[in-house]
């Protein structure tokens, strides 16, 4: 293994990966309900109040606790890092995080250079300002997540990631899902991919809520072939697409325009 208690970071990887599903949308598949009522039971709140990251963290995170069980045993904290935790994922990747058990000994939160120097506060981590996005900082930490774009995660991911004393690196994003050497992991299917992995991906929305239902029946029947209809929620675009949400909404029930108007998303 690698240095920096990687050992230990690569035993919780999987547990962590739970919190960083990036999904925004409402997902419907045959088995919506087999996977909602399941949610729902583990969260103990109605499926509308919480958007998908947060349920997903949820559902993960108590199937995976076997892939944690070396990092309760040492009762090691590490130190976390969140890049765009200003954006909607990284808000509620930071939420996740305030609610679970993990032990960190520091989160650190990266962004731009117009969030510089401003002050997040969290109900568990305290203030936490946050700092401009540099590689070499958030190779310091154990873990970072990416609630970034696709482009910035493949230009930075693998230089955080890379080296013995390279941070493990979870991507929100779609950009690694694809390639081969990336592990694409939902832990209760497939946990033990991240065993020596320093980047690891998570699938979108409908394939992670989705094959938590599909994965035992698979097992049972083999599937051949399932069709999802998904209904993308404004959320799916980020801050951005839920600002023009509100706003188109606005301007037209005051009169201000007749039909919204929609830069973020191809159609009012």
């Amino acid at each position: 293994f690698y240095s920096k208690s990687k050992q230990m970071k690569l035993s919780f990887a999987a547990f962590l990966v739970t919190l960083s599903a990036s999904a925004w949308e409402t997902s419907a598949f045959t088995a919506t309900g087999t996977s909602t009522a399941f949610v729902s039971k583990l969260t103990h709140r109605p499926i509308a109040d919480r958007n998908k990251a947060a349920l997903a963290a949820a559902t993960y995170a108590t199937a995976s606790r076997r892939f944690c069980s070396n990092l309760t045993a040492l009762n090691m904290s590490h130190s976390f890092g969140i890049v765009g935790a200003t954006g909607a994922v990284g808000k509620e990747i930071l939420s996740c995080m305030e609610k679970s058990s993990l032990d960190a000994s520091k989160v650190r939160i990266f962004g731009s250079q117009r969030s510089a120097g401003s002050t997040i506060s969290s109900s568990k981590f305290g203030s936490i300002e946050v700092e401009l996005f540099d590689v070499a900082k958030a190779r310091e930490c154990d873990v970072v997540f990416l609630a970034v774009s696709g482009d910035f995660a493949l230009e930075h991911a693998k230089a955080i990631s890379d080296g013995p004393d390279g941070a493990v690196v979870i991507d929100n994003s779609s950009a690694f899902r694809y390639m081969p050497d990336v592990p694409l992991v939902i832990p209760e299917i497939n946990g033990e991919k991240t065993i020596g992995a320093k980047l690891i991906a998570n699938p979108n929305c409908t394939t992670a809520i989705g094959l938590m239902a599909l994965w035992p029946l698979h097992k049972l029947f083999t599937l051949k072939r399932v069709l999802m209809s998904t209904y993308q929620a404004a959320s799916g675009a980020g801050q951005q697409g839920m600002d023009e949400l509100t706003e188109g909404t606005r301007s037209v029930i005051s009169g201000e325009r007749e039909v919204a108007q929609n830069e973020i998303f191809a159609h009012p």
